[in-house]
């Protein structure tokens, strides 16, 4: 196990060290193959588009998917770049503005929630947000889903954790793991914007037209830890360079309606979608499951329960 272990991480320390300019070519030339071929889910990401943007064209359709593609293999070195890249360089490359309103809720050390959705660059969001600030930084518990090979898992785990005060949490250890850190400065990343497999467990709303379950998880421990919910809105400024605008949803969590948190992170999202629809994860199946026809009655029970 070690030695796979330390053989694997060496070849990723290899790569990573080749040169952007190098790999941004090599980019280029896997995403024109992509098209050209229709490989890596082509049509999955054809449909989808085609779910979200009912009133394009095909050939609309055809150059945001290619656009897509280009900027997806982008993404893909990127992540393998994250093996090792400096604290220096993800500063330059992932900037990300701090206003005077987060800056004053850092201040008052209270904790926030990150909502970061798959859309342009998400995989430098954990060491970015444990450096985006000189006062009060708090310390970074990014939400993940394990890797079914336990050994890709440790070594994904253990990159993204390099950074001083940035830690991963597996999605099912959340409770135990902020309970851990419950007296300290901290802030929870979530990526809202997957799909949940249980349909009852699910928020359900209209999104991009289509009604959509999402997941209610950054809203339920918005209320139950009075974390202030803060969307990034990750803009794509070059090639592997990204700045970051964060927008406060609300200051008393608490006090918020059912759903409200959830709705509007969600809006946020679909209205940098369709300004740049072409930096979102079209690669899933973003509407295969449906509405359970008996989920108001069984959502009413359980909050009665509960």
């Amino acid at each position: 196990m070690k030695f796979k272990y330390y053989s694997l991480k060496a070849i990723f320390w290899l790569l990573s060290i080749i040169p952007f300019w190098f790999y941004h070519g090599f980019s280029s030339l896997i995403a024109f193959i992509f098209i050209q071929f229709k490989l890596y889910r082509y049509k999955v990401v054809i449909n989808n588009l085609k779910i979200a943007f009912p009133e394009k064209s095909d050939n609309e359709i055809r150059k945001i998917a290619h656009r897509f593609y280009y900027h997806f293999t982008d993404l893909l070195i990127e992540s393998i770049k994250a093996f090792t890249i400096s604290a220096n360089q993800i500063k330059k490359r992932w900037k990300i503005n701090v206003t005077s309103d987060i800056q004053r809720i850092l201040d008052e050390k209270r904790n926030i929630a990150i909502i970061m959705p798959h859309y342009s660059n998400w995989e430098w969001g954990v060491p970015s947000f444990c450096m985006m600030t000189d006062r009060n930084q708090p310390i970074g518990l990014g939400i993940y889903k394990p890797l079914k090979n336990k050994l890709m898992d440790k070594i994904m785990k253990d990159n993204r954790s390099r950074f001083p005060g940035a830690k991963l949490v597996p999605k099912n250890d959340v409770s135990k793991v902020v309970n851990k850190y419950k007296n300290d400065h901290f802030m929870l990343g979530f990526a809202a914007d997957q799909a949940p497999h249980n349909g009852y467990s699910a928020y359900w709303m209209e999104f991009l037209g289509k009604e959509t379950g999402v997941f209610y998880g950054a809203e339920k421990f918005c209320k139950k830890l009075d974390l202030v919910p803060v969307y990034a809105h990750v803009k794509k400024i070059g090639r592997s360079k990204y700045e970051v605008d964060l927008e406060v949803i609300s200051e008393n969590p608490k006090e918020t309606d059912y759903g409200f948190i959830t709705e509007k992170h969600m809006k946020l999202l679909e209205a940098d979608i369709k300004k740049e629809p072409y930096l979102w994860l079209w690669t899933h199946k973003r509407w295969k499951r449906s509405k359970p026809a008996d989920y108001e009655i069984v959502r009413r029970k359980e909050r009665i329960k509960n």
